[in-house]
């Protein structure tokens, strides 16, 4: 059977279900789904046993964008945070990307993994920045990507593969052209020129980048600092560590 738009998905591939999903489903066509988005499963290749034994996902839905900046000249990075008490291997997870306006709507233009090896430890943060940054970013840097944005590129962390994948988190989309940025907490075009900063409050990702982004500095999950603010990078103390 073809699951999360995988032909014949149900052959030569491992299943796992989703962290989302806590009951069973009688409509197997529902629960295979059409997409990677609406498919209850997750599709991984062949030979694949790393999740049998158990039913844990936690580390699915706790790892998060902690930090964006786009700042002067090449003085960009994305931070990501692991806010539980064990290390994450990001084998698996990745960075997906569309470049201004997306050539599909909602569908990601470019497939960015991570360095092999890379992980982060319990409470720790892992930055990837542009190579030509300031050498006090690469000096905090873990891995180094080219082209981060300028402000209207949509990243997304997700988990999976460039098949089938579970988005986690987001800084901007891949719906359309948000023109020189998107706005956040109130502040217009707030990708672009700006550092964004996620609130201590907030120890999981958002898959809604609307809801993430709010529309003031009280409802947004972030705060917007000036251009060329990096004090936060490199931690992010929570007010509470989530246990799983």
């Amino acid at each position: 059977w073809d699951v999360a738009g995988v032909a014949a998905a149900t052959k030569d591939h491992t299943l796992v279900r989703k962290a989302t999903v806590t009951t069973g489903n009688t409509n197997w066509t529902n629960s295979a789904g059409t997409s990677a988005e609406d498919s209850e499963w997750i599709v991984y290749d062949q030979n694949t046993w790393d999740y049998l034994g158990s039913h844990d996902y936690s580390d699915i839905r706790t790892l998060l964008f902690s930090e964006y900046a786009e700042g002067s000249s090449n003085n960009k990075y994305l931070e990501i945070y692991n806010p539980t008490c064990a290390t994450i291997s990001l084998e698996g997870y990745a960075y997906p990307s569309t470049s201004n306006a997306p050539t599909v709507a909602g569908e990601y233009e470019f497939w960015n993994a991570f360095d092999e090896g890379a992980s982060i430890s319990p409470g720790g943060v892992y930055i990837i920045a542009h190579p030509s940054a300031d050498e006090s970013i690469l000096a905090l840097a873990d891995e180094t990507h080219q082209y981060l944005s300028n402000g209207d590129d949509g990243y997304a962390l997700v988990k999976g593969t460039e098949e089938s994948y579970e988005i986690v988190d987001w800084i901007g989309n891949w719906d359309a052209d948000p023109g020189s940025g998107w706005d956040v907490a109130g502040v217009a075009a707030a990708t672009k020129d700006h550092t964004l900063v996620r609130k201590e409050t907030v120890i999981s990702g958002n898959t809604d980048w609307t809801a993430s982004a709010g529309t003031s500095a009280e409802d947004s999950e972030w705060i917007v600092y000036d251009q060329n603010t990096w004090d936060y990078l490199g931690s992010h103390v929570e007010i509470a560590i989530d246990p799983s």
